[in-house]
């Protein structure tokens, strides 16, 4: 039976009709883990960036990419697994504020209802996330959090060549997200600097930013063509304009970031825009627009590093632990990343009328690439043109709680692949993916 629960006045953004619980009791979290033998159901989360315009690769209903009360920004990205509020800069012009919990993650109930997945951890983060995950993210985050972020931007251009002080990520660009680019594509990513950049070049480029001519960063950085179904690692402290494929990508719950690019194809960037995503405390404000001071603080090393593309290189590997009959499993990102187990994306892939038990060492978020089946109780499908506000079973989550009671089982019951992705955080396997025993 389903706890009575307080309902929160606001609502998501997607979803206007469904009630969003003010946080969990006992009861609810009973409800949401025991529905599906320990999967949570989650929500897809949508949000828009003002300077970019959407590559239209979510599959999404063609009038879903640009709702009416976005004020004409477009849907870009889609949020899988995050449990803080992000801040795109829209607003929503049914409230006239920011969309309410904009990209954060939430789980459907068994009454239709929804309820913030960060409420649930709180309540229980044991059951959730596991020991070593919840005093993980405590190290980190002080309170107990789900520590990395799951999502699928997607730009019909390339993003601002930009970086982060502190925030690594890494790239899953495949072909199911990704449908008819030929593996000879050109779609490639700025990366760094060329190693005949100086800081005299370098700090004569960004000068000119917002000076009525393009500051021509992307002419200092190489650029390299990203192959699909592989992984990439982007260190934090590397500039980079990511490719205009849609790319599924991990990061550290946070988001920081400095613009180094002041026009697009989407538009210009102001100076002080450049700044606007820096935290204090990696970027100090009162050193915004101080160009000198931002050419000191550049790590050139690690920028015109030689051998950069190979280091970050991750070559999709078999994954044998999860292999089986008629399962075919695969690391797409794995080894350590700034000398630390980070985190790992493993794709796996059933044919029609297969079954495993799948029993990973920790939990981890999952999203569907293709096919249909069930994971646990939980029914998934691959779905093209969702419309905005209508709920698809394709995203989840594996707790604590259905490893230890001996894993879930997942089955194919369609008629093509069922492919599925699963995201793991920091520090989830005794042996990091890609490493020797």
């Amino acid at each position: 039976m389903a706890a009575s629960n307080s309902i929160l006045a606001d609502k998501l953004h997607e979803y206007p009709q469904q009630d969003v619980i003010d946080g969990a009791n006992s009861a609810t979290f009973d409800d949401c883990v025991n529905q599906n033998d320990g999967v949570l159901q989650l929500l897809h989360r949508y949000a828009g960036r003002t300077f970019c315009t959407p590559g239209k690769r979510l599959r999404l209903d063609e009038q879903s990419y640009y709702p009416t009360y976005m004020n004409g920004t477009g849907l870009d990205e889609l949020w899988m697994c995050c449990t803080v509020p992000i801040v795109t800069g829209v607003i929503d012009t049914r409230t006239n504020k920011a969309p309410f919990r904009e990209g954060e993650s939430h789980v459907l109930t068994p009454d239709g209802q929804v309820i913030s997945l960060q409420d649930l951890i709180v309540s229980n983060p044991e059951a959730v996330m596991g020991e070593k995950i919840t005093a993980f993210s405590k190290t980190l985050y002080g309170d107990p959090t789900w520590p990395i972020v799951s999502k699928k931007f997607d730009n019909l251009n390339p993003i601002p060549d930009h970086l982060h002080w502190t925030k690594w990520e890494v790239y899953d660009i495949n072909s199911f997200d990704n449908p008819g680019v030929c593996p000879s594509h050109y779609h490639t990513t700025a990366m760094g600097l060329y190693s005949f950049v100086t800081k005299e070049q370098f700090s004569d480029c960004m000068k000119r930013f917002g000076k009525n001519e393009y500051n021509g960063i992307r002419h200092l950085a190489p650029h390299v063509m990203m192959q699909l179904d592989n992984g990439f690692v982007m260190p934090n402290g590397v500039l980079h304009s990511p490719t205009n494929l849609c790319t599924h990508e991990l990061h550290v719950t946070m988001d920081e970031h400095f613009l180094a690019e002041d026009l697009t194809l989407d538009g210009s960037i102001g100076a002080a825009d450049a700044f606007y995503a820096c935290r204090e405390e990696d970027y100090p404000k009162d050193r915004h627009e101080d160009w000198d001071y931002l050419v000191e603080k550049l790590d050139f090393a690690a920028n015109q590093d030689p051998d950069f593309v190979k280091k970050n290189s991750r070559p999709a590997i078999n994954a044998s632990e999860f292999v089986g009959d008629g399962v075919d499993a695969k690391w797409i990102v794995y080894g350590d990343v700034l000398g630390e187990q980070r985190c790992s994306i493993l794709r796996l892939t059933l044919q029609p009328g297969t079954k495993t038990n799948f029993a990973p060492e920790s939990p981890a978020l999952f999203h569907t690439n293709g096919g249909s089946g069930s994971v646990g109780k939980l029914a998934v499908r691959y779905h093209q043109n969702m419309i905005l506000g209508e709920i698809y079973p394709e995203i989840g989550f594996i707790t604590q709680l259905a490893i230890d009671n001996g894993g879930v089982e997942i089955s194919n019951n369609g008629n093509e692949p069922l492919v599925l992705t699963f995201d793991f955080p920091q520090h989830a396997h005794s042996i990091t993916p890609g490493t020797a025993e």
